[in-house]
């Protein structure tokens, strides 16, 4: 295949086609010119420079592939350690958000009974106060 191959391109290099040649020309055209045969050797040393170049390029192109690959296997392990971190801590988040609601309601009924007791309290020591201010300016008179 290669052979045929580089034949083609030989012959569209030199111009030669098998158009309008006869079965004998063709048949015979086995012996050719040491020119011809330098740069014969000088194709195939082009042809076997580009193969050389496209199997580096494949190569190439395979380790890119298989990064790629790896770099997304990566990054798709790590989304999902991701999104686990995320449901948790939204987990967390939803118990916390009870607790803190039914703390929030525990306080707000202690709150409505001390106040209420408080209020009382204060009530009492303030009429308190004022009957005894009361008392304590009766009983001893302003000193003249």
């Amino acid at each position: 295949m290669l052979k045929f191959t580089h034949f083609l391109f030989f012959c569209r290099y030199r111009g030669l086609s098998g158009k309008g040649m006869s079965e004998n020309e063709l048949r015979n055209r086995r012996g050719v010119p040491m020119d011809e045969r330098q740069s014969a050797a000088e194709l195939e040393a082009v042809l076997q420079h580009h193969h050389n170049l496209q199997e580096k390029l494949a190569e190439d192109m395979l380790n890119l592939a298989r990064n790629l690959k790896n770099n997304s296997l990566a990054a798709q392990n790590i989304i999902k350690q991701d999104n686990q971190t995320l449901s948790h801590s939204m987990r967390q988040a939803d118990l916390n958000f009870e607790k803190l609601k039914t703390e929030s309601e525990r306080l707000e009924q202690h709150t409505k009974k001390s106040v209420n007791w408080l209020l009382w309290l204060m009530l009492i020591l303030v009429s308190f106060s004022f009957i005894s201010m009361i008392l304590f300016i009766r009983i001893f008179p302003r000193l003249r």
